[in-house]
């Protein structure tokens, strides 16, 4: 298995609940339509024990920014009704 190289877009930086909440859109060299972002934390709602983690690739920019935002939108409505935060990916 060959190693993906991503080229950093955009980086977000947001404070939700007094969490820093990091993340990016990012794009493989070798796949310049291509994109997906990540998240250095997830949340999970009180009924769920699995944190929920995005995992989609996209076809434009706009795309993958307008569901990061959406995710981020979730992410502190989930907090607003007693959510919880599991790790992400460290970066």
């Amino acid at each position: 298995m060959s190693a993906v190289i991503y080229t950093i877009i955009k980086e977000f930086f947001v404070n939700i609940h007094g969490h820093a909440v990091k993340a990016r859109i990012m794009s493989p060299l070798n796949a310049v339509d291509t994109f997906t972002f990540q998240v250095n934390l997830h949340f999970k709602n009180k009924v769920a024990s699995d944190p929920n983690v995005p995992a989609s690739t996209f076809n434009s920019y706009a795309n993958a920014e307008r569901h990061l935002l959406g995710y981020l939108e979730a992410f502190q409505n989930t907090l607003d009704l007693g959510g919880d935060i599991a790790e992400g990916t460290s970066f």
